[in-house]
């Protein structure tokens, strides 16, 4: 049994036992009243007492807390605030003053207490109602940079403006097993009737992944705070990546692609160094005419160049190795620093191909292919299953990066020969 489950365990047995123990002694004093024993009635009042000092201290906190969370689940489409709950008070004590005394200013104070309550809820849906929002978010996000978001909201109203709207963000983290949370996007304190207001926000995403739009939520406090009234508005799912976001790197690591990953591609190309001579063809440069070649063999030669060095860099996250016991701040580590990787290469317009466990892409280079890489790493998840052997992964020619959670000494000398390897 776990210790959570054991504590909520003993928790509901002791509020049960106090419970059981008030109203024994609830009991014990009402017997021991209609028995006349009044020392007995004393002394069990007063442990009645003192059970229902225990019960206000250890029972009744949890349960308000689980009824808020319970109340919070059901996402009802109002709320009432502080200064809602001590208006209603108020009131309730207006309301048994005015019954019991008869006074008829009280039952006027009383007749506006409710009138305000219902011209609160009244005005607070006229402001809801009839109003379209649309969210425009970049097309590339970073994790815990700022993102600018443009809000626009359309009020559809032909008469009553709309004041102090809250738009907030319905969003699916599908990295949290589907778990559903709200992002404030803006505040409107005032939109006309027939018109559409605008707002540009900064949005800060703290972690990476995979983000679902599913619709927005408008509230309002207007006119007097007691109420926070809510209306859902259902859009088409808008999915939002969010990069990790790249780190500069260290020397060692800075000094990489100049001391590796260049190699002379021995075919044609646009370079400099002569690669071969052949006859000439009608689609052919006339700068690229040889005629010292030419006047020798009494026909067109050209000349043909070897392409410029290639430098290209293959870089492999062992993800596989990440075993059960892996941290998940550690894999999110390793996750920077395969896209800090990426983003300096491509930096020094090298080629780069990324792969993934046993999932890999194709050379590339330029800002498509950098996003295209950081896309894949931002939906990467921790594995579940045990860790695999480092032999099943699979380098091609080219100069290789492994990122690995294997301890050190299990790299076999193959790899350690392919490639540099990073110990996460």
């Amino acid at each position: 049994m776990l210790p959570r489950t054991r504590r909520a365990w003993l928790h509901a047995i002791i509020s049960l036992l106090l419970v059981l123990g008030g109203i024994s002694m609830a009991s014990v004093t009402a017997l021991a009243r209609h028995y006349d024993r009044l020392e007995l009635a004393r002394v069990a009042a007063i442990a009645s007492l003192i059970f229902v000092a225990l019960i206000v201290i250890f029972v009744l906190p949890p349960l308000f807390r689980s009824a808020r969370v319970e109340i919070a689940t059901l996402d009802l489409p109002f709320s009432i605030s502080a200064g809602g709950w001590l208006f209603i008070a108020i009131l309730i004590v207006v309301a048994f003053a005015a019954g019991n005394t008869g006074n008829n200013l009280l039952f006027l104070i009383f007749s506006v207490f409710v009138s305000a309550l219902f011209i609160a809820w009244a005005a607070g849906r006229i402001a809801l109602r009839d109003l379209q929002v649309q969210a425009r978010f970049p097309d590339h996000i970073f994790a815990g940079e700022s993102a600018p978001v443009l809000v626009a909201v359309n009020n559809a109203k032909q008469i009553w403006p709309s004041i102090s709207i809250l738009v907030e963000a319905r969003i699916i983290v599908s990295s949290e097993r589907a778990k559903v949370e709200k992002r404030t996007l803006a505040h409107f304190t005032y939109i006309p009737a027939r018109a559409r207001v605008e707002q540009r926000v900064e949005q800060n995403f703290a972690k990476r992944g995979r983000l679902i739009v599913t619709g927005f939520d408008l509230s309002t406090r207007f006119p007097f705070g007691f109420f926070r009234l809510r209306r859902r508005l259902r859009t088409r799912e808008v999915e939002i990546i969010v990069y990790p976001k790249p780190e500069p790197l260290g020397d060692e690591l800075h000094l990489l692609p100049i001391a590796v990953g260049q190699t002379q591609a021995m075919r044609r190309g646009a370079g400099h160094d002569l690669y071969s001579l052949r006859d000439y063809q009608p689609h052919d440069n006339l700068r690229h005419i040889d005629w010292k070649a030419t006047a020798r063999a009494r026909r067109l030669i050209v000349r043909e160049f070897t392409a410029e060095e290639e430098r290209r860099v293959h870089i492999v996250f062992d993800i596989a190795s990440c075993a059960e016991e892996c941290h998940p701040l550690r894999f999110e580590r390793a996750v920077g620093l395969a896209a800090s990787l990426i983003a300096h290469f491509i930096e020094e317009r090298m080629e780069v191909r990324l792969t993934l466990g046993e999932e890999s892409g194709g050379y590339g280079s330029g800002p498509d292919h950098l996003y295209a890489c950081l896309r894949r790493l931002a939906v990467v998840e921790l594995p579940t299953g045990g860790r695999r052997s480092l032999e099943a992964i699979a380098f091609d020619e080219e100069y290789a990066i492994l990122l690995t959670f294997a301890p050190h000494g299990t790299i076999p000398a193959r790899i350690w020969r392919q490639s540099h390897v990073i110990h996460v």
